[in-house]
């Protein structure tokens, strides 16, 4: 009994250490791959392109002074699918513009911008309020016998005039104008920064 007692008792601390150091060893293999698939995600979302943001009127378009011909440049997106309808003898005619679907500027005003989605299709105005401060560029549609344009999202019947025909929207009323941040960056960077005088300038 204690030549057992004894060899149990010895063998203890061994034991002890052996499952000690493979349970250390397991959690240090886990815990670089855990390390490693961390880096390769952050490595991959590096490397992907930021997503379109909203357009705004102050701190991307009226600060840098941006016209026509700097918005062309600009690669434009429409926030979520718009979805419009008419119907006449016919049948229900549709246009549809999903979400994301890149355009260009063709137009522009002091509170306006036009944009095409498609080659030949109808230019879609995006307006702001002048009176908030950094007004998001929200669709809107003519205005019939004038030529300003009013938010959908703010008419009761919530409709597009598309060639002379009233489209009532069944979705995509509130959609705002988003752009590439990248391409935005790139022209700005080329604006002449004034570097200012010095007193002793002459």
């Amino acid at each position: 009994m204690t030549i057992q007692k004894t060899l149990t008792i010895s063998r203890t601390p061994e034991l002890m250490y052996a499952c000690v150091s493979s349970w250390t060893e397991l959690m240090l293999r886990r815990s670089n791959r855990g390390f490693l698939m961390v880096a390769i995600i952050f490595l991959l979302a590096s490397c992907s392109s930021a997503p379109p943001i909203a357009f705004q009127n102050i701190s991307h378009r009226q600060i840098y002074s941006l016209n026509l011909e700097d918005l062309e440049k600009l690669q434009f997106y429409i926030s979520r699918d718009v979805v419009a309808q008419y119907q006449d003898a016919t049948g229900t005619k549709s246009l549809l513009l999903a979400q994301l679907t890149p355009g260009v500027a063709t137009g522009a005003g002091p509170n306006w911008i036009k944009v095409s989605f498609r080659d030949g299709g109808v230019d879609v105005p995006f307006i702001t309020d002048p009176n908030q401060y950094d007004g998001r560029y929200w669709i809107a549609t003519e205005v019939e016998g004038s030529k300003d344009f009013k938010r959908i999202s703010e008419l009761p019947d919530r409709s597009f005039l598309y060639k002379g025909i009233r489209y009532k929207v069944a979705s995509g009323a509130d959609a705002i104008l988003l752009f590439d941040w990248e391409g935005w960056k790139k022209l700005v960077e080329t604006r002449k920064v004034t570097e200012g005088r010095q007193v002793g300038d002459r």
